[in-house]
């Protein structure tokens, strides 16, 4: 029978941590639970909601795998008098270990950030700021099957993200050929602008795109393609299953069904 530590080194093969997730820029790993405690089933999510912790208690599931860390900055006690406090005394009462595979599913090679580039067809795939091992880093550039304007490229995300909210930043009718992609929100500074356009990308697709962003990207004559942040991320969690599936066959593998998109 698999234990939580079992989990813990299949991600190590799955998405093994760098640099950048030591220190206070991330959270990764088992954030709560017993590395002895037994695990039969595992549910997967991108946010570690109440529902996802309801949702595990009815399934039976030992083990909540999020992408998004539940505890991101450092807490100071754990009462249910605060959001975060309440949620990890209900999994812990119900005995559900959560682990968190933040930044490092993102940046391994084969996770987010390529399949990003998969489901926009994207060839020739190189990796925009490369750190940590082979293949590994921030953002992922890759060419287009063929030329195409910026309008249709936000079409092409929100069938590949299954997206309706896909917004533009300049101009629509930009030619669009080479094409860098950050997943989640790279829209946060102006560096990955500065980075897409060393690549030679000729647009950005990227989330959460922040005002004095925005205006820059403007002013550079760069476009960006908005898809939302869960929508980028959230199309991996079946194949983040399957994968724990995989190497660990013991563990049944759950797509969470309670994990939305936050909006009414």
């Amino acid at each position: 029978m698999a234990t939580i530590k079992d989990v813990t080194d299949a991600f190590l093969r799955i998405a093994p941590p760098t640099d950048m997730e030591e220190g206070e820029y991330d959270n990764v790993g088992l954030l709560a639970g017993s590395l002895s405690a037994t695990v039969t089933r595992a549910l997967c999510c991108l946010d570690v909601t109440s529902a996802v912790i309801d949702e595990a208690i009815e399934k039976g599931a030992e083990l909540i795998v999020a992408h998004h860390p539940m505890i991101y900055a450092p807490i100071k006690s754990v009462a249910d008098d605060s959001v975060t406090g309440a949620k990890l005394i209900k999994a812990i009462k119900n005995g559900i270990a959560i682990y968190a595979a933040h930044t490092n599913l993102d940046f391994t090679p084969d996770g987010i950030n390529d399949y990003a580039a998969e489901l926009l067809e994207l060839s020739d795939v190189e990796v925009m700021c490369p750190f940590g091992q082979k293949g590994a880093g921030l953002g992922r550039v890759g060419e287009l099957t063929k030329e195409t304007t910026a309008d249709e490229l936000r079409e092409l995300c929100g069938k590949a993200f299954r997206d309706d909210f896909v917004r533009i930043i300049g101009d629509k009718n930009a030619a669009i050929r080479r094409v860098a992609v950050i997943n989640g929100a790279g829209g946060g500074d102006v560096k990955y602008i500065d980075s897409a356009i060393k690549a030679g990308a000729d647009c950005l697709v990227t989330a959460d795109v922040k005002h004095h962003v925005a205006v820059y990207a403007v002013d550079r004559g760069f476009t960006l393609v908005e898809p939302q942040h869960y929508t980028m991320e959230h199309v991996y969690i079946e194949k983040l299953a399957q994968k724990l599936g995989a190497l660990l066959p013991e563990v049944q593998a759950l797509v969470s069904e309670k994990d939305v998109i936050p909006r009414v």
